[in-house]
């Protein structure tokens, strides 16, 4: 049996805007380490996975970023989608284009690109544990991390303490789950939290190849249909003209709302690995060390009475004085300012920019 990784390196990280823009996204810019995310994913994945085993699909236009990005990424190793439709597609036609190397009982597990994840080996540990409950369940086995407070923008999955049989995987938190939850309310969060029996989903699950791909065909029978015609077309001349007019015709629609809120063979594997989605500043602001008065000032920042802000300057000199939960984020070609607590609202901005035709200040 062996283990593939497929690491989802598209999207626009449109929530970290000014700094993640369509030229130059979030998975490709580096935030709370050094590196690029999607580097630093990559190695990480490379201590546990076979690299020739490790994939990372992508849009057409991110190749040579990418290239550039991960220099050790053998040029087969790169999966390219036209352009964004989303999760499922992205993860389906990534399974089309790999099919032809493994057998039905190898077993994929899908990685997002863009997280931060504190403690490394209890999530090794928690990806093993997920891929040996895809061999024993035949089902598709998602990474959950218990939650330490209520989050309005993440997924939360409920599982069952008491259907599936009490062993070591049962004993390393294997559950099945009952009930997939995206993004609630703050007060829906918190409910679940209170009733200690929910997780938040990560995005990293496992299947057989068998069992991703029959899911797929069940549950999303369009795109399975419209992928295997691009499968079809593998090895010919005119693949990628025929890859693009094809992936046309696919809808939108994430692997989350799809396939795993559907499916009936969807389990958990709790952790407690330190996890973040980093999909939004005031997410960067909780992960960043505060100075005495609670701010997180990266660049060129002078702050007089100031407290409970984040300050990010890229180049010029941010100078602010008498200002409390506030972000304040510099980038090349834009200046993003909201209260603490609402940066997520900067998707309305974006729409907002487009609207008006200014579309040089998002790329």
């Amino acid at each position: 049996m062996k283990k593939i990784a497929v690491i989802l390196a598209g999207g626009t990280g449109g929530r970290l805007w000014p700094e993640s823009t369509d030229i130059n996204p979030k998975q490709f810019r580096s935030f709370v380490s050094d590196l690029p995310m999607v580097l630093d994913t990559y190695n990480m994945i490379c201590k546990y996975f076979d690299p020739a085993d490790v994939y990372v699909i992508t849009f057409k236009k991110y190749k040579k970023l990418l290239q550039s990005t991960i220099e050790s990424l053998p040029k087969e190793n790169i999966l390219l989608e036209p352009f964004g439709r989303n999760t499922a597609p992205a993860i389906a036609l990534a399974q089309a284009m790999i099919n032809h190397k493994y057998d039905e009982n190898d077993v994929v597990t899908i990685f997002p690109s863009d997280h931060i994840i504190e403690n490394q080996d209890e999530y090794l540990a928690a990806v093993e544990n997920s891929i040996q409950a895809a061999i024993t369940t035949d089902g598709l086995v998602s990474v959950g991390i218990e939650p330490e407070f209520p989050n309005s923008q993440l997924g939360y999955i409920q599982y069952a303490d008491n259907d599936i049989e009490k062993d070591e995987l049962y004993d390393a938190g294997l559950r099945k789950a009952k009930v997939f939850a995206e993004k609630p309310d703050i007060d829906t969060a918190r409910r679940f939290i209170e009733s200690g029996d929910f997780v938040w989903n990560t995005g990293i699950f496992s299947a057989k190849m068998k069992t991703l791909r029959n899911e797929i065909s069940e549950y999303l029978p369009m795109l399975s249909g419209l992928i295997k015609k691009i499968e079809a077309k593998i090895g010919a001349e005119d693949f990628n003209e025929n890859r693009s007019y094809i992936y046309k015709q696919i809808n939108s629609v994430s692997i989350d709302n799809g396939l795993l809120e559907k499916t009936k063979k969807l389990y958990i594997v709790k952790s407690h690995f330190g996890w973040s989605d980093l999909g939004t500043w005031d997410e960067y602001f909780n992960l960043c060390d505060k100075d005495k008065h609670n701010n997180v000032l990266k660049g060129q920042v002078i702050a007089l009475k100031t407290s409970n802000s984040l300050i990010k300057s890229t180049e010029k000199l941010i100078a602010i004085t008498d200002v409390d939960n506030l972000i304040v984020i510099e980038s090349d070609n834009a200046i993003f300012i909201s209260s603490r607590g609402k940066s997520e609202n900067v998707k309305d901005l974006i729409h907002h920019i487009r609207a008006k035709e200014l579309n040089k200040m998002i790329k």
